[in-house]
């Protein structure tokens, strides 16, 4: 079951292209009111796409009702040259990764350092610190 053509289905939008050409795509301000177009850009867009299924898109025969002027078509978007936002992480990840780069570089004296001073809190070996350890015993406060 094929779907009816356009010519047929949509005889109104079609006499008012005959009639109007591109007027009939603009909306128009008369007796202190803006009047809706005579053809929506719904029921134009149907009439565009089975313009192209037929092949006679790019030219409009007035009598018959048949094809699309290519010069009815509204310009597309302009699109922005910028980059998608990305997410914050995204956006951070080579600051982040010179920063970690920079501190691994110093990671080796830090790691040094550290373990000289937990070396130098360690009390002396020896036999007479170890009775002075045992002399201080575990008193306990009263």
């Amino acid at each position: 079951m094929s779907c009816p053509s356009a010519s047929s289905r949509y005889k109104y939008a079609i006499r008012m292209l005959q009639r109007h050409g591109e007027q009939a795509f603009k909306s128009q301000f008369v007796n202190e009111r803006w009047r809706s177009p005579l053809v929506s850009l719904r029921v134009a867009n149907t009439i565009r796409k089975h313009a192209i299924k037929e092949g006679t898109y790019g030219s409009f025969d007035p009598e018959t009702g048949k094809g699309w002027d290519h010069m009815w078509d509204k310009p597309g978007k302009i699109k922005s040259i910028r980059l998608p936002k990305e997410t914050k992480r995204e956006r951070t990840r080579e600051a982040r990764a010179l920063k970690i780069e920079s501190l691994l570089e110093q990671a080796d004296e830090k790691i040094e350092k550290y373990r000289l001073e937990k070396e130098a809190q360690k009390p002396e070996g020896g036999i007479l610190n170890l009775i002075k350890k045992i002399s201080k015993g575990t008193r306990r406060k009263k």
